[in-house]
């Protein structure tokens, strides 16, 4: 009997530091070093872990990492960091060389950082990196006696302050796949399950668009009618046919605005389907409305405040119709995205609360970024048609009031290396997300969402 219990423990200690380094989500693993240097690097004093030189480990399936300190004035921090082989460029009297060369980011997939006060030694934090993306990880903080959980993307708290039934120190070797056995039903760990070739539609659509837009021209109110004819989308004469110059015609040159431009876009999907195009009329037909007493009220008398809102929910709404088969109004069609995956975000003020979705307005574009991350995780076969609403200061002195007046497609996507992505297209343009964003501050931006597909066939 001894024998055999001597031989289980054996056994047991032999696999464990395999198994340790496997993890669902395949993130590089340093527990068993962290078990091997703790005491030398994580419990010392700062003046102690100073006289430390950066260290090479690797653990027991040959990933190599790097145990280094980092210090700021307030926090020092020792970062134990895989191995990462990057191209750069050299530039040399012969011109541009690449080289490849091993790095070790802090905030690469399988990164591991233990945060402590400079001045009390105190620990702080522990963060575990587990995402192609270095704006998304997990982090672990002592509070009293507990044990509190995080869960960040692009700087907005999915989960914050979760407790878990360990001490802090736990984390102090604790191995990845033993972080997702813990906290598996009480952190997101959803919006980790990322699969890439679930992006073919939104994909194959960028590259068609992108592919078409040398052809698009820009113009103030224009698009194309269910016939594909030239009309007018907007204002009194919307729906009526409008002249085109005839060297567009000749140089099959498309005139559009930035609605016109979306419903291009959405009739490529519509044609493949049932041969036509969206109406014109029915995309314009309101889905919101104003008290008659307020600003915006008594300036709506004048001014389609609500246009692009109410161009890309029925836009969206006709879309779902023709793949259903069904006839959908924007009211039951559930095309809106009002998910609210976000408590709070870490700001230059600190932890402050996120506005979520607002009816009739959508969401603070600051938040837009994380957004799509979530959505193009939980819904990867969808792209989303914005509306853009911003507040207008008339010149003359009147009340200011807020317009939805612009309106933009966005492709979120994840690549091989599930590394997060998003192709923006407004009017005929194609940006980034980035670009977006710092086109449009303090502007709010609605979603409506559409489902993708290769089968995309445009004008």
């Amino acid at each position: 009997m001894k024998i055999f219990r001597s031989f289980l423990i054996f056994f047991t200690l032999a696999i464990f530091p395999l198994f340790s380094e496997n993890n669902k989500l395949h993130i590089p693993d340093s527990s068993v070093i962290r078990k091997d240097v703790a005491e030398k690097w994580f419990e010392q004093p700062l003046s102690t872990i100073r006289e430390n030189r950066t260290e090479i480990h690797s653990n027991a399936i040959g990933q190599i990492f790097q145990v280094r300190l980092e210090e700021t004035p307030e926090v020092f921090s020792i970062i134990v960091s895989p191995e990462t082989t990057i191209s750069v460029d050299y530039y040399t009297q012969d011109g541009i060389q690449k080289k490849t060369v091993n790095e070790y980011p802090p905030d690469a997939a399988g990164s591991w950082i233990l945060m402590r006060d400079s001045i009390s030694g105190k620990p702080l934090k522990i963060r575990y990196y587990f995402a192609a993306d270095s704006d998304v990880f997990v982090q672990f903080r002592p509070s009293g006696t507990k044990t509190l959980a995080d869960y960040i993307i692009q700087g907005c708290y999915a989960a914050r302050g979760v407790p878990v039934g360990v001490p802090f120190d736990y984390f102090y070797t604790a191995s990845f796949a033993s972080v997702l056995s813990l906290t598996e039903k009480t952190l997101p760990w959803n919006y980790a399950d990322i699969h890439s070739e679930q992006y073919h539609g939104n994909l194959v659509m960028v590259g068609e668009i992108r592919k078409n837009l040398p052809r698009i021209k820009s113009v103030q109110n224009g698009g194309y009618n269910e016939y594909g004819k030239p009309v007018y989308v907007f204002g009194k004469d919307s729906g009526k046919a409008r002249d085109v110059d005839s060297d567009d015609v000749k140089n099959d040159v498309l005139t559009m605005n930035h609605t016109g431009f979306l419903k291009w876009i959405v009739d490529g999907l519509i044609k493949p389907l049932n041969g036509g195009m969206s109406f014109v009329e029915p995309l314009l037909r309101p889905t919101a409305q104003l008290s008659p007493l307020g600003v915006s009220g008594i300036k709506s008398n004048t001014e389609n405040l609500f246009y692009s809102l109410d161009w890309t929910r029925n836009l969206a709404a006709a879309k779902l119709s023709v793949q259903s088969r069904r006839n959908y109004l924007y009211e039951n069609s559930g095309v809106d995205v009002k998910i609210e995956p976000f408590s709070s975000e870490v700001s230059s003020r600190g932890i402050t609360a996120v506005a979520g979705y607002i009816k009739n307005t959508g969401y603070e574009i600051k938040y837009l970024k994380p957004l799509l991350y979530v959505l193009g995780v939980s819904e990867p076969t969808y792209f989303y048609l914005a509306a853009v609403r911003r507040s207008v200061k008339p010149g003359d002195g009147s009340p200011e009031f807020q317009i939805f007046d612009s309106s933009a497609a966005i492709f979120p996507y994840f690549d091989k290396n599930g590394q997060f992505g998003c192709t923006v297209f407004e009017n005929g343009q194609e940006m980034t997300l980035t670009q977006f964003m710092k086109k449009y501050p303090d502007c709010f931006v609605h979603l409506t969402r559409v489902l993708s597909s290769d089968r995309f066939s445009p004008l």
